[in-house]
């Protein structure tokens, strides 16, 4: 695909509509070789389209992370009273990204994981009598159990890391970085934002919180992908699998293809929605899914980087009676921005804390503009699309979407599926498993 121009701060939008207006024209005629479809990404993930950012501002020190259940847990809002609990977080996860990015074959890599563990096991040595000094009384026993099961992990970790056992390796891992989140989640309150959010959404839902949401996917009539079970797993790669997992999938393929014994017609994956950085865009995206919104909805646009779907009229069901403001949150900074892009906002070259590069990433779209007209940042409603992130394709802190659209969560099981997924093939169910209670509905 043609490279954009880099992206530099721009004037606010509304003092070059018709540029703009002619500019998301020819970004979505870029995309689907055609005239833009409604509801469609007006800047479609394609290109590269700003300065290159430090290697820190889309992962941890040298290494990109683009594991959303990793984003998701290095981002929890952080226990100021216990910082030593975000730095032993980022040493879990550092394990994993450095085999994510250099892979487990050379030495270098194994040696510099067991020192990232050694820390990791002191750090968590030194951060038990804090926890019991300054946790409260009441959250010490849930917070203690998944601590002390991360720690007792650590041993067989660096265990794992002398024999160079990848498979290990990641599953200790894995169950460390997950339980030191868990410490995280358990300290905070519950169903609060660290955050007061502005007064004008108090009419629109709100997920104050996370959320998950099991979605079950059914192929369409006459598509001839199935969904391939060999290759479900989620992971920082390009499809979702650990390491260990990756000789297995490419054993149970052929010729690139899944074998016909590991296909299925039906697949289920799971999304996880964050209300910490993207409250009111995940709140309606939940209110949705409880309201039965999704269930029985085709999949209605595929490009080589998204797949999008939730198109009222298209689906011909009745369309949301509300609209949701367009919501980013920068890396630094302590609340969500509303209905300013990052080029309108003068802060192009800035990082995203939910940034789309996952495989999986959810973003919302937002309704395309007619020639001549000017995009309305504020007119999503409930259309969304998967990413199909592809590093080659999509540098870190680099792509179109980041500060252009709402990004409100991952998906957390099942990525690889989406690789099979077609045009027509339906969302059969859609349902909130976990965190229905951080949902708050506006009063009526």
């Amino acid at each position: 695909p043609p490279v954009a121009p880099a992206r530099a701060p721009m004037a606010p939008a509304r003092d070059r509509p018709a540029a703009r207006a002619l500019a998301a024209v020819l970004f979505s005629l870029a995309l689907a070789g055609g005239s833009p479809i409604d509801g469609a990404p007006v800047a479609p993930v394609h290109a590269a389209s700003g300065p290159a950012v430090k290697s820190s501002d889309s992962g941890i020190g040298l290494y990109v992370n683009k594991d959303g259940n990793s984003i998701l847990r290095l981002t929890l809002p952080r226990i100021t009273e216990l910082p030593g609990l975000y730095s032993a977080q980022e040493l879990a996860e550092t394990i994993k990204l450095r085999f994510d990015q250099v892979g487990y074959k050379r030495d270098p890599v194994w040696t510099a994981a067991a020192g990232d563990a050694g820390m990791l096991e002191r750090a968590l040595q030194e951060l038990e009598p804090e926890l019991l000094a300054k946790a409260p009384q009441s959250l010490q026993a849930r917070a203690l159990a998944p601590f002390r099961e991360a720690q007792a992990n650590v041993r067989p970790l660096l265990a794992a890391l002398r024999e160079q056992d990848i498979s290990a390796t990641l599953r200790l891992q894995g169950s460390i970085a997950r339980g030191l989140a868990a410490v995280q989640a358990e300290l905070f309150p519950a169903q609060t934002l660290p955050y007061e959010l502005p007064l004008e959404y108090a009419g629109l839902p709100q997920l104050r919180g996370r959320a998950e949401v099991e979605m079950k996917l059914v192929k369409g009539k006459g598509n001839a992908k199935r969904f391939c079970a060999a290759t479900s797993s989620m992971y920082t790669g390009r499809f979702g699998l650990s390491y260990s997992e990756v000789k297995e999938s490419q054993e149970d393929m052929k010729g690139g293809e899944c074998a016909v014994e590991n296909t299925a017609s039906e697949a289920t994956i799971r999304l996880t929605l964050d209300g910490y950085h993207a409250p009111i865009t995940a709140g309606n995206f939940a209110a949705l899914v409880q309201g039965g919104f999704y269930d029985s909805m085709p999949v209605q646009q595929i490009t080589d980087l998204s797949i999008q779907t939730g198109n009222a009229k298209k689906a011909g069901k009745p369309p949301p009676a509300r609209t949701v403001p367009l919501e980013i949150f920068y890396k630094r900074d302590a609340k969500p921005t509303y209905s300013f892009t990052s080029d309108e906002d003068r802060r192009g070259a800035e990082t995203m804390a939910l940034p789309f590069q996952s495989y999986g990433a959810l973003g919302m779209a937002r309704q395309s503009a007619d020639l001549g007209g000017e995009i309305d940042n504020d007119s999503a409603t409930s259309e969304f699309f998967f990413v199909k992130y592809d590093q080659a394709l999509i540098p870190p802190g680099r792509n179109t979407l980041d500060g252009a659209y709402s990004c409100f969560g991952y998906t957390s099981e099942g990525a690889a599926f989406l690789r099979n997924v077609e045009v027509g093939d339906v969302i059969a169910s859609a349902k909130i498993v976990s965190g229905l209670e951080n949902l708050k509905m506006p009063d009526k």
